[in-house]
């Protein structure tokens, strides 16, 4: 197993999911009770409530304010609220993921007769927005070893290949739990291996599982000693050690460690 130098380990356990920014202004009360009483998680509703009371006189369309990514933030983690009104942490939604493939696997029989097709639009109209409808991407990696090789991460959209020099590209995550991915790192002493720090580190619309490993070009993929059970909130970047291919540094949200 590859030795992580992480940037992190762990955010509030509890809570880990259950706030889009624990910095955030709105969240100075919910921090200061939580301080309080580690034993009373905080609820997904809470963190609404404070966010909406904050914004009550405020002008929401102030640009960087916030309050857009916190509506993705609630719009997404809504479907996932559990009985007791806490979001789930990483760990308990790796399980899910692993328990659902399993039960995949035992009724692989079935015969899907789905045919998803996408209809677009194809292309769009500059409206004026900073975006423009465009979509995000977190990193574009080219291989230094194979030709006309290069590989993206989006922020929910996965890991992306292309060996035609950009003109074509296919993604090898969809069947990952978590598709969003801020960070690519590719061994060149070792073809075929390449790391990507999961999760969006930059709007959080999705959530990380640590560090997930391919040793066949990215076509499969696999947890290292960085993963759902222990992974911070958000990953950045991803660098391996030139002179120890054994050493990899992640960068996310919970300060340094140098070990």
């Amino acid at each position: 197993m590859k030795k992580l130098l992480v940037l992190a380990f762990l955010l509030l356990v509890g809570v880990v999911q259950a706030q889009y920014n624990q910095n955030a202004p709105w969240m100075e009360t919910i921090n200061v009770e939580a301080g309080k009483n580690t034993n009373n998680p905080v609820t997904f509703q809470e963190v609404v409530d404070v966010f909406n009371a904050y914004w009550k006189n405020k002008n929401p369309k102030v640009k960087g304010s916030g309050y857009k990514p916190f509506k993705r933030w609630e719009a997404y983690w809504a479907n996932f609220v559990k009985d007791d009104g806490t979001l789930p942490t990483n760990e308990e939604l790796w399980n899910t993921y692993l328990s659902t493939k399993k039960n995949a696997t035992n009724t692989s029989g079935r015969t899907d007769f789905s045919d998803w097709q996408p209809v677009g639009p194809f292309t769009h109209s500059n409206t004026g927005s900073w975006s423009s409808g465009q979509g995000r991407i977190n990193v574009v990696v080219k291989d230094a070893v194979l030709a006309n090789t290069y590989y993206a991460g989006a922020p929910a959209g996965g890991f992306w290949r292309s060996t035609d020099g950009g003109m074509s590209w296919e993604t090898t995550t969809d069947d990952l739990p978590q598709i969003g991915v801020s960070g690519i790192a590719v061994d060149y002493g070792n073809p075929g291996t390449i790391y990507i720090a999961t999760g969006d580190d930059d709007g959080g619309d999705s959530y990380s599982v640590g560090v997930m490993k391919s040793i066949d070009g990215g076509s499969t993929w696999n947890p290292t000693g960085l993963n759902a059970g222990n992974s911070p909130y958000y990953m950045n970047d991803i660098y391996i050690n030139p002179n120890d291919s054994n050493m990899l540094w992640v960068a996310t949200d919970s300060g340094f460690i140098n070990l």
